[in-house]
């Protein structure tokens, strides 16, 4: 078992799990396709569905942490200086902040707390949010 902090924007909620990474990821709603990993900090992974931030914004709960947002639900994860999942320890620097719909993300991004997300690829601008993307970009 390894200790997880399971984010659920909807309900404004951070809590802590001690499960297999299977059952903390079913539990999060995170076991379909566009499941993705991604390092918050040296120490700190985060689990993800990367296709959540293409949901329409009204119909979309956000965090965001160190400046970065993210759509739906998500695990986050301690890391070793070896790369290996370990507990996580250290909650309190990596505190939430909450957002629901494009009104409060646009003032978290006007107020400089988080930067706009957007996808580029060889340097060019593929996708802002909040838009759409275009056709065949994403599934």
């Amino acid at each position: 078992m390894t200790r997880y902090a399971s984010i659920e924007p909807d309900a404004h909620l951070l809590r802590i799990v001690d499960k297999s990474i299977f059952d903390a990821v079913v539990d999060a709603g995170l076991n379909d396709d566009g499941t993705d990993h991604s390092m918050v900090d040296k120490h700190t992974g985060i689990v993800f569905n990367q296709y959540d931030m293409y949901v329409p914004p009204e119909q979309q709960d956000y965090f965001a942490i160190n400046g970065r947002l993210y759509a739906g639900n998500a695990l986050i994860y301690g890391v070793d200086d070896r790369g290996n999942t370990v507990d996580i320890v250290e909650t309190d620097r990596l505190t939430p902040i909450f957002l629901h719909g494009r009104e409060e993300v646009e003032r978290a991004i006007q107020d400089g707390l988080i930067a706009r997300p957007q996808l580029r690829v060889n340097g060019e601008l593929i996708w802002k949010w909040p838009d759409q993307p275009a056709p065949g970009v994403m599934p």
